[in-house]
């Protein structure tokens, strides 16, 4: 409310005409209404109510009133006697200005009596904080002074019994009298600034108007002077020789400061009245300042009562708009406003209100972290309306799958959290979970097509596992990734989650120096013609040769490969090694066939993965069609499909062939398959485990084979392991196949034995007719 109390002037330059206007719209400046041009749009005069009616009903609600002088008259003056609806109106707007004017002479004068009054009260207590500071700094001094001199005193007595003892004397009094000396100057030091205490007391204005005590005054100067005095006797008193000492003050005694009695007395009495003065200072400036705050009260409510009543309904209404618009701003600011659950801020706070409540009552309760598993390939396919479908579909599972969370949040892109209350079973939470990520699993339909996505959750307990906020959210964090290393799982924040992600952390540190360190290596797997059980060539498969762990296959390791450096070391280590055994198996009169080399989308897009080949090639002494390239269908859903086209076609004009992995898997459609260029088309295993089970997998590689004929591409079955799926993929017309029924992927020193075995003669071998049919 204050904000809108700021912004209401009511200084005279306001007119007639923006009264309404002021209160609806805080105040906010418009034209000069005198000007005819300026005369705000609204009702005529004549059509205005009854003066009677228009000081009852509420300003806020009245359109714009004109100023008298431009209100044009609609009608003539009518005969009778009443007066003409134009003069009535013109009545009530002269009422209403010379009111707004008087507020306006009124205001400025009250403003000038307040401001009079708070600088007479600031300047009033400015002097009376000024007077009791000096006067606490003189009771302070004073009673220091006294402390000091008793100090003195005390020392002269240690003197004089040193100076008993004359094998002592010589070293024991030096120090002695230069403490004491050192005492004398800080006590006349202390002297001095009370002083000059004093004489700014005095030039204080409270000060001069308050009486004087000239009995308290003289007191003083004698008590300045006797200190000067016992000073003095004390300097003397140092100034005499260890035998004068023991001689004229033996039986005189040292210089005592307690017999003198009226000097401790006149130091109790400074001290004294600079304490009462002190307080009666204090209170008399409460007191006149107390008369000042109620005048400032009693010309606050003159002004409230008679001045801004009158204005302060329409401030009531304003202030309730502006509490709606503030609501509204505040539920905008905590709400997510694409899925209607609260925001990433809402739920924090929210969070930090369970531990109170968990401090409070001692229950426990959930937290939930839900991420969707490839949720940008759905961004890229369908597009972002589709995407926003999901995260809608995805907000709506969680509301009826958790009808008693406390909180359900988007902290943001694809991720959620819930916040379950009262939980006392883990596993009742981790089969809800289940159970919500097997509805969100559901493919639903959406413009027309079938989208299906899935869901990683993640979760922790309080306060099992956490006792605090930021402890629980990175616990869930940790059981949230190892769900996403499994994806479409949910697991519960345990030992073992976090021994997995701690191993993780340990492995992926390792790969950012795997590349350096020479440890990956490649192992091949033979590509064999069917009809003849001849190797046509290898595909190179990237090993990470651990050095604790050993030998491990791609599924330990690539998902730790986040970054575009990381991806594109290994793949230049890949790049170089199969160069390296193509180089040393030609050499050797061995005729392998191409090899192929899977290459990511991040060395598609750009110019790396082109540079990597040719730089191996010319490093080497190799041709283009010693090596393929392998990509998988998702390439044609980035966003850089059209730099990777590019890519691909240099690729295949240069003689390497391009082959589509892991076809039939992913979101490609005819329409890539007639667009992209590729020699070689790659019917996932998944397919071909089917084979002999599953009569729809049959159905589907028979077309797709057909489909690869019709199309002029080779086509290559993975995941061959059974005699039953060779004979079925060679009686359907299938070429070429991979699979452990003709063997694993081998390291290069087998491979090579492999080749020794079943390669032609080294001069047959290298007949250009023989390489071209091997390619």
């Amino acid at each position: 409310m204050s904000e809108h109390v700021a912004g209401l002037h009511l200084a005279p330059p306001l007119v007639a005409d923006h009264v309404n206007a002021s209160a609806a719209t805080h105040a906010q400046p418009s034209q000069d209404s005198t000007s005819p041009s300026s005369a705000p749009v609204g009702r005529t005069v004549a059509d205005e109510p009854s003066s009677s009616s228009a000081a009852r009903s509420d300003p806020t609600e009245a359109s714009p009133i004109l100023p008298a002088s431009d209100v044009p008259l609609s009608k003539p003056a009518s005969a009778g006697s009443e007066a003409p609806a134009s003069h009535r109106g013109t009545a009530h707007l002269g009422s209403i200005d010379h009111y707004i004017h008087s507020i306006g002479r009124y205001h400025v004068h009250l403003t000038a009596i307040l401001t009079f009054l708070i600088c007479a009260t600031y300047l009033t207590v400015t002097v009376a904080l000024d007077r009791q500071s000096l006067l606490q700094n003189i009771s302070y001094l004073a009673g220091n002074q006294m402390v000091r001199m008793h100090h003195l005193s005390d020392q002269t007595r240690a003197i004089l019994n040193a100076a008993e003892a004359p094998a002592k004397a010589p070293i024991v009094l030096p120090p002695m009298m230069d403490i004491a000396r050192h005492d004398i100057a800080d006590i006349r030091a202390r002297g001095r600034e009370l002083e000059r205490l004093h004489r700014e007391l005095a030039a204080n204005i409270l000060e001069r108007l308050s009486s004087q005590n000239d009995t308290i005054e003289r007191e003083r100067y004698a008590l300045v002077n006797r200190i000067a005095s016992f000073l003095d006797r004390v300097e003397a008193f140092l100034t005499t020789s260890p035998d004068e000492l023991q001689q004229r003050y033996r039986y005189a005694g040292p210089i005592e400061l307690t017999t003198d009695t009226l000097l401790s007395r006149q130091f109790e009495d400074v001290i004294r009245d600079a304490r009462d003065r002190s307080n009666i200072g204090i209170a008399a400036t409460a007191t006149f300042t107390a008369w000042i705050l109620l005048l400032m009260a009693a010309t606050l409510v003159i002004i409230s009562l008679f001045l801004f009543r009158p204005l302060l309904r329409k401030l009531k209404a304003e202030h309730d708009k502006s509490i709606s618009i503030e609501d509204r701003l505040a539920t905008l600011t905590y709400t997510d406003p694409l899925t209607g659950l609260v925001n990433r801020a809402a739920f924090k706070a929210a969070l930090g209100d369970e531990f109170t409540l968990h401090a409070a009552s001692g229950a426990g309760f959930a937290l939930l972290i839900v991420d969707l598993d490839h949720f940008k390939s759905i961004n890229d396919s369908y597009g972002q309306a589709a995407g926003d479908a999901v995260l809608g579909r995805v907000a709506t599972v969680l509301r009826r799958s958790f009808p008693t969370a406390r909180s359900i949040a988007r902290l943001g892109g694809d991720e959620f959290a819930v916040l379950i209350p009262d939980v006392s079973e883990p596993a009742d939470v981790e089969r809800t979970a289940e159970d919500a990520a097997a509805v969100i699993a559901q493919p639903f339909d959406c413009g027309g097509a079938q989208i299906q996505v899935s869901a990683s959750i993640g979760g922790a307990l309080a306060p099992q596992h956490a006792r605090d906020d930021a402890g629980l959210l990175r616990l869930a964090d940790l059981a949230l990734y190892t769900a996403k290393a499994k994806r479409n799982t949910t697991v519960l924040f345990s030992e073992s989650s976090l021994a997995n992600r701690l191993e993780q952390n340990r492995m992926t540190a390792a790969l950012a120096q795997a590349a350096d360190r020479d440890e990956f290596v490649v192992f091949y797997q033979p590509k064999i013609q069917l009809t003849t059980g001849r190797s046509v060539g290898f595909e190179a498969l990237v090993r990470w040769r651990h050095p604790e762990l050993g030998i491990l296959p791609p599924a330990r390791f690539l998902h730790l490969l986040d970054t575009p450096q990381l991806i594109g070391a290994m793949s230049r280590a890949v790049i170089d090694s199969a160069g390296r055994d193509l180089r040393a198996w030609i050499d050797a009169g061995f005729t392998p066939g191409a090899v192929a080399i899977n290459l990511p989308e991040t060395l598609l897009i750009g110019p790396d993965g082109w540079q990597m080949l040719a730089e191996t090639i010319r490093k080497y002494g190799l041709r283009y069609h010693d090596f393929a390239v392998e990509v998988t269908e998702d390439v044609f859903l980035t966003r850089k499909s059209d730099e990777i086209l590019a890519n691909v076609i240099r690729f295949r004009a240069c003689g390497m062939s391009i082959s589509l992995d892991d076809f039939g898997t992913g979101f490609a459609s005819l329409v890539h398959l007639r667009d992209f260029p590729f020699d070689e088309l790659k019917i996932d295993k998944s397919f071909i485990a089917g084979i002999g089970r599953d009569r729809r997998s049959e159905q589907i590689i028979m077309a797709v084979l057909e489909l690869s004929r019709k199309l002029g591409k080779r086509s290559v079955a993975e995941g061959i392991e059974t005699t039953e799926q060779l004979e079925f993929l060679k009686a359907a017309g299938c070429e070429i196949g991979q699979g452990y029924l003709f063997a694993r992927p081998e390291p290069v020193a087998d491979v090579t034995n492999r080749l020794r075995r079943t390669d032609l003669p080294s001069d047959e071998a290298n007949s250009p007719r023989v390489r071209k049919a091997a390619v």
